[in-house]
């Protein structure tokens, strides 16, 4: 196989203006074609770094909102022993009336202290010392 320059060294010159002129052409195409597919690619990382930040956001906001209902059921499940414990109304009860709180006198008359019925009413007696 002969080089570059010895084929150049058997053309004319027109022949060799003609081959540097075509290796001229195709170069800038291979280079054209590479600073397309590079700014194609640039476009599709800014797309993602996009994406990635809107994601970022809604998993902050996520885990800001999965917070505050942690702390709602910490409150909700206070209530809900405080309730079983001091023999607040029913489920069923506090239901009927739309959530709301009956346990301020209004709707509960047989307020029964849950340990009793807990016990079914027997009294314990006291450790033998």
């Amino acid at each position: 196989m002969r080089s570059v320059e010895q084929k150049m060294a058997v053309q004319t010159d027109i022949e060799a203006n003609q081959y540097t002129l075509k290796s001229c052409v195709e170069t800038m195409t291979a280079v054209t074609n590479l600073s397309h597919r590079l700014q194609s690619r640039t476009n599709e990382v800014q797309q993602l770094n996009s994406q990635l930040a809107l994601l970022q956001r809604m998993y902050k906001d996520a885990r800001a909102e999965i917070s505050v209902l942690k702390t709602e059921n910490k409150k909700l499940k206070r209530k809900a022993t405080v309730m079983f414990r001091f023999g607040g109304p029913p489920y069923a009860a506090v239901e009927e009336y739309g959530g709301v709180n009956v346990l301020g006198g209004q709707g509960n008359t047989e307020a029964t202290p849950a340990r009793a019925v807990q016990d079914g009413g027997k009294k314990k007696r006291p450790a033998a010392e």
